[in-house]
């Protein structure tokens, strides 16, 4: 495991302001207008692109550039330290690959902790061994989100490309979410994400109970992206398509017993499943409130090399943040300026038709706590 740097604690902003909470978000956008630029909310960091997987579904493989040159370990310490100081209160620690493969990154999760922000690590959790395990309790890491993608290792491993993935990640999961409980710790809470495809969706109340058995206290679902021979053969037939909702009800009401949050509410509506058919929408209202996504203005991506973009769909599209503070990228970046622009005049650019409907639903919670300007203004 790498060496932990331990600087001394400097939080960026207080508390109370919560990342996850659409009224504060909403409220740190609707002073751009009064005071001027804002620092984002939310800091995504891609360690590496690299992966111990082969996921079949990946839509990363044909999105993100061929391989480059990943930030050091300094500059990705330092992109922690200029977030901090930027207002950033909460960072995503995942990849376009696993981000445990670069032996840095416990340094990096350590660092994020120092200066007092929120951490989320996202990984397939193959990598999440015992040292890692203990290193995230003693850190007071706030959240670790897991990819499983069927509640059997036949589905799941199948899905993954490789043999033994789910029994791994299965115990990894369990080690950490055992070694919360019995010390009476608050975190790192358990969530797991899974894709929806034409194998696991008749297994939705099973993602259900294996959450629970696992301590996990939410499951995110997300539609699958398909526009590669390899997606496109799991993607659901219309039949299937017509079958979800009920088992997204059956699997909901479960989830509502055991006290598990989860993102099956989207599926009630078929018409979920076909992500990247349409772009997003929003309510016809000027400015900001008619904006069909809010990213730009509350969220930042670093990719490994140092580009940038407001969202995962747009990934590294933007300046590099290897050879300028983030702080500079962040208000004079060409590429989100274009972003921003476009959403004012409610013209999102044509791959924002990829997002997630987890993301917008979210967004269209921010963008309706957005205040009403005053008559006249």
């Amino acid at each position: 495991m790498a060496a932990l740097p331990s600087p001394a604690p400097e939080p960026a902003v207080p508390p109370a302001e919560s990342p996850h909470d659409p009224a504060h978000i909403a409220a740190r956008i609707a002073r751009w207008e009064q005071d001027g630029i804002q620092g984002p909310m939310t800091l995504e960091l891609y360690p590496t692109l690299a992966c111990n997987l082969d996921c079949a579904f990946c839509d990363t493989t044909d999105r993100h550039r061929p391989p480059v040159a990943e930030l050091p370990t300094e500059r990705l310490l330092a992109l922690v330290d200029e977030a901090a100081a930027l207002g950033v209160r909460r960072v995503f620690v995942l990849g376009g690959g696993e981000p445990l493969l670069r032996k840095d990154t416990p340094a990096l999760l350590h660092r994020i902790k120092v200066r007092g922000m929120e951490g989320v690590l996202t990984t397939n959790g193959t990598l999440l061994g015992p040292a890692l395990c203990e290193q995230l309790l003693a850190d007071g890491w706030d959240e670790v989100h897991v990819s499983l993608d069927g509640p059997t290792a036949a589905i799941h491993d199948a899905l993954r490309g490789q043999a033994g993935a789910f029994k791994r990640t299965v115990r990894n999961a369990c080690r950490l979410s055992h070694a919360r409980r019995s010390r009476g710790l608050p975190g790192p809470r358990l969530a797991l994400h899974t894709v929806i495809t034409n194998q696991g969706y008749r297994h939705l109340a099973d993602m259900v109970r294996l959450a629970h058995a696992l301590g996990a206290e939410r499951v995110d679902f997300d539609a699958l992206i398909a526009y590669r021979p390899e997606q496109l053969a799991l993607k659901l037939s219309a039949a299937q398509a017509a079958l979800v909702p009920a088992l997204a009800q059956q699997a909901l009401d479960l989830a509502e017993e055991l006290g598990i949050t989860t993102t099956l509410a989207h599926f009630l509506d078929p018409a979920a499943l076909a992500r990247g058919e349409a772009p997003p929408t929003a309510p016809d209202l000027p400015g900001l409130r008619g904006a069909p996504c809010l990213k730009a203005w509350h969220y930042l991506v670093v990719q490994a090399d140092g580009r940038t973009s407001p969202c995962c769909v747009l990934a590294g599209e933007g300046g590099s943040v290897a050879d300028q503070p983030l702080s500079t990228l962040w208000a004079d970046d060409p590429f989100l300026d274009r972003v921003r622009q476009g959403m004012r005049s409610h013209q999102p650019l044509p791959r924002c038709r990829e997002c997630s409907w987890n993301i917008l639903a979210h967004e269209a919670q921010i963008r309706a706590s957005l205040p009403v300007p005053a008559r006249g203004s």
